[in-house]
């Protein structure tokens, strides 16, 4: 899609790079700006601030954290990071992870960019062999997301077995 026909401020989606997040990008997702006004968004401001530093966290090594940015024009505009699952008695498993957060820019929400980013990041997992993916959405985000017909009203749970 020509975003100029369209007459879209934002390029399009196939413009956005997704790629792992690195060291250089602390700054930029230290000022991240997912909005305000909120303590919801006050705190996924706050997570997405320290992802570099929670990734590299050397005694968490084993929960094999990821951080992946999508990034238009050398800014990034999205950003969504997950981690193994640990569990009470089996410990660290690596085909169930927990997506801890997915943030869009303000200037970028509503654009289908967090659902692309969550589409590719799962697509990743299960590429490399994870089995389940669970994750928190805010209660408005959670009716949007069930109104489109994209997540079904039942899962199926899935548990380790000891």
């Amino acid at each position: 899609m020509d975003t100029e026909q369209a007459g879209d401020a934002h390029p399009t989606l196939l413009d956005v790079i997704l790629r792992d997040g690195a060291p250089s990008d602390d700054a930029a997702l230290a000022s991240f700006d997912p909005g305000t006004g909120t303590s919801w968004l006050d705190e996924v401001a706050e997570i997405v601030g320290g992802l570099i530093v929670w990734r590299d966290d050397p005694a968490e090594h084993a929960f094999d954290r990821q951080v992946v940015v999508a990034e238009d024009g050398g800014q990034i505009v999205a950003v969504a990071a997950h981690e193994r699952v640990e569990h009470e008695r089996a410990g660290v498993l690596a085909v169930h992870r927990y997506l801890m957060v997915v943030a869009v820019r303000q200037d970028r929400q509503r654009t289908g960019l967090a659902r692309l980013l969550v589409e590719a990041v799962i697509a990743e997992m299960q590429f490399d062999g994870v089995q389940s993916v669970s994750w928190l959405i805010h209660p408005r985000t959670l009716r949007r997301v069930r109104s489109a017909g994209a997540l079904p009203r039942r899962r199926r749970v899935v548990t380790a077995r000891g």
